[in-house]
């Protein structure tokens, strides 16, 4: 069947690891608990109503709103699937699934003790989703609280437009020239393009005048622009203390030098990042209150064998479980 693949990926997400459509950013593993009759999060039937049933797989009878629930949790990609050749593909997928699944209890795959483990995974995941989904509800923040916020922190959202330019160092004990300039003629074309750029010359100039160099690139054909939180801090230095139209000091790093052109300020409003201040807020508390927790229940680590590596820790002595946790 065309799409199979990644139908089959779309709704064993859905029966068993809930699709992540709905998932706000930061929250834990968004999972659901496996169910062989009826799809993942289906809505509860109301009192006294009648549900049609739609598909039929031996003893199991879907309803309307269970196929509904599990079109309601596709991906995007999917969604657009069911748009052009309807509920069809998803009926047929569903099937399989539970015909499998179906399958699997009849010959007892559930007792297996790495699928009991996954069984048990999810649910745990499920539970403490539903928890971390609860709290984060509870959560209020109010607009004072994130007032005080943006005047306290306004400069971790402050953004420049830079073009940068980028000379590669070749690294030392090699003298092959694709590796890089040497340390000196690294310097000297990072100067000449500085001294270009503050001369007025157009960033599509100087980067034509030195594009011969397989060592020098313009890091971007158009301006991008960057957020003061999140830079190095050398970079940071180099282009937010520069007035727009500038040119930065020649920033020297391990791997090669840079020159960064400064296209522009912006200093946000409180109203253009409050909500992302107020998601801010709510993820800062909720991770308090669940520090607390941790303290509340006395958590212990043995550090000696927390400290191992993933390549070093034995995989086949304990059983993994690797759910699919993105939107398809």
């Amino acid at each position: 069947m065309e799409n199979g693949k990644s139908w089959g990926i779309c709704l064993v997400m859905i029966a068993f690891a809930c699709g992540a459509s709905g998932q706000q950013s930061g929250t834990p593993l968004k999972t659901v608990e496996a169910k062989s009759s009826s799809a993942a999060s289906a809505p509860a039937p109301e009192a006294g109503s009648v549900q049609k049933v739609v598909l039929k797989v031996g003893s199991a009878q879907i309803t309307e709103s269970e196929i509904d629930a599990v079109v309601s949790h596709l991906g995007v990609k999917a969604k657009t699937i069911v748009s052009v050749q309807g509920l069809r593909p998803v009926g047929e997928e569903y099937t399989r699934l539970l015909l499998l699944s179906q399958r699997a209890s009849d010959e007892r795959l559930d007792l297996k003790p790495d699928i009991r483990f996954q069984l048990e995974l999810q649910r745990v995941e499920t539970l403490a989703q539903a928890e971390y989904d609860k709290m984060a509800s509870e959560v209020q923040i109010t607009q004072e609280e994130v007032s005080q916020y943006f005047t306290a922190h306004s400069s971790e959202f402050e953004t420049v437009q830079v073009q940068e330019f980028l000379v590669r160092k070749r690294p030392q004990g090699t003298e092959d020239p694709k590796q890089g300039l040497t340390a000196e003629e690294a310097m000297s074309t990072a100067e000449s393009i500085r001294r270009a750029l503050l001369s007025g010359t157009a960033v599509e100039e100087v980067a034509k005048s030195f594009g011969k160099s397989i060592s020098v690139m313009l890091v971007d054909q158009k301006p991008r622009t960057l957020r003061r939180a999140e830079m190095k801090p050398v970079l940071e230095k180099a282009t937010f203390d520069v007035p727009n139209g500038g040119v930065s000091e020649i920033v020297d790093t391990a791997q090669a030098l840079i020159v960064v052109k400064v296209l522009a300020h912006h200093h946000p409003e409180p109203k253009e990042v409050a909500e992302e201040v107020k998601n801010k807020l709510q993820q800062q508390k909720l991770d308090s209150e669940i520090d607390a927790m941790k303290k509340k229940a006395d958590v212990w680590m043995d550090q000696e064998y927390f400290k191992q590596q993933l390549a070093t820790t034995s995989s086949a002595s304990r059983p993994t479980s690797s759910p699919p946790r993105s939107e398809p």
